[in-house]
């Protein structure tokens, strides 16, 4: 029996998805990280015990243990930003290994030029974007004139897709954005330099096409779903983001162009020949709410819970602006995690399949003096760690659950 691992956001994003998939796959024989949705705009942070760190976007969070991630197509490929974390993962020693799809959608810089623009004339209604251009590449590979895949960077064809881009589509999207009539002094960065004129600027394609042919194509391989399950014992799957982005949420529109929860894993792995699967699906939530962006937060506070809490990734932006907070609300959590693990269906009826659920919670040592502050039942409550735990889990009801207490995979206890 197939053993499989997913580990999915509960909340916003920023639950500690890093550190459970760097977990996982020290726990595992012959893991694989499978990315199931999103880019390159994933920040999951990972600290090994001897205190090495990295904050993944484009590659699996058990790279720092040289464990191959596979880009599924439904993972959108940034070129510029694999290379650019690809030379950052060189630095401390790691040479990571990384297979695609030949279908991965790809992002272009163009992509990312107009989401800056977008979000920039938006001003106080930003929608939380993180400014790398993946919502805007979804919406241009959805017209197959202007999509880009993995398999037309190998087979040359995305350089006349880039022409055409640049001829027609470029023009259309700003008109449909009502953004052509923008002012042209949108500034990209402090210089003389705007958007617009980078936008339209023909470097952008040369450029663009000499770091796919000369750097890019030859730190990837192509593979697909069904070989990456039958070669490896334990395929991993890492979500991004989180169940309240979800595009399918009751925060639209602010939320991400991306299905969060399992819908993906089961698609992928209904492609697999395998007849036996025993899955266990990990929700992954801190103790405590946070959201990084624009958008609806439960009882926001207006400064965070604990005064232990430290957050290296999250740092201020023009995009996303402050890391913000609030106390967990276990009714809210339990209704994210049960509305998603309630997909659970597959169509294939030959395959015997096991599934479990399990909840990981995060970041119990910066709760203060072993006091935690959470939302049952519409009531505020103030109660010590282990309370809210079985709190957490009562309501839950999972078949395993994980606790950190602490940055790296040492700090885990399986409860």
């Amino acid at each position: 029996m197939k053993s499989i691992k997913v580990v999915i956001g509960s909340n916003f994003g920023d639950e500690g998805k890093g550190l459970m998939i760097d977990y996982m796959c020290s726990i595992n024989e012959n893991p694989v990280v499978i990315r199931f949705n999103s880019s390159a705009q994933a920040g999951h942070t990972v600290v090994t015990p001897d205190s090495k760190r990295h904050i993944f976007g484009h590659f699996g969070a058990g790279s720092l243990q040289g464990i191959p991630t596979f880009l599924s197509n439904y993972f959108s490929v940034n070129p510029l930003l694999f290379l650019k974390e690809y030379d950052e993962l060189i630095k401390i020693g790691i040479i990571p290994i990384t297979m695609i799809d030949t279908n991965c959608p790809v992002v272009i810089p163009q992509d990312m030029i107009l989401n800056q623009i977008l979000e920039r004339h938006r001003g106080n209604n930003k929608h939380g974007s993180c400014g790398l251009g993946y919502n805007e590449s979804i919406v241009r590979n959805s017209m197959d004139r202007y999509k880009i895949t993995c398999g037309d960077i190998f087979s040359g064809i995305y350089k006349d897709k880039l022409e055409l881009i640049k001829k027609e589509y470029i023009d259309k999207r700003l008109e449909q954005l009502n953004l052509k009539s923008l002012d042209p002094q949108l500034n990209l960065k402090p210089s003389n330099d705007n958007l617009m004129n980078i936008l339209f600027d023909a470097n952008i394609i040369e450029h663009f096409i000499y770091d796919v042919d000369n750097n890019f194509k030859s730190k990837v391989e192509m593979s697909n779903i069904e070989s990456i399950l039958e070669n490896y014992q334990t395929p991993i799957f890492e979500g991004a983001q989180g169940l309240m982005l979800s595009e399918d949420y009751k925060y639209f529109p602010y939320v991400t162009h991306s299905k969060t929860g399992i819908s993906n894993v089961i698609d992928l792995l209904e492609k697999a020949k395998l007849s036996e699967l025993d899955i266990e699906v990990i929700y992954v939530t801190r103790s405590y709410l946070t959201r990084h962006g624009a958008g609806p937060i439960p009882n926001e506070m207006k400064d965070k819970p604990y005064k232990n809490i430290t957050d290296l990734t999250n740092i201020q932006n023009e995009f996303q602006g402050v890391l913000r907070f609030a106390p967990l609300d276990i009714d809210l959590l339990s209704e994210n995690i049960e509305n998603d693990y309630n997909k659970m269906h597959f169509k294939s009826k030959n395959k015997k399949i096991n599934i479990s659920k399990s909840i990981a919670i995060t970041c119990l040592d910066q709760i203060d003096n072993n006091k935690a502050e959470y939302y049952k039942d519409n009531n505020l409550l103030l109660k010590n760690t282990d309370k809210f735990i079985k709190d957490i889990l009562r309501k839950i009801n999972p078949d395993n659950c994980y606790l950190s207490y602490g940055a790296s995979r040492d700090n885990i206890v399986k409860y």
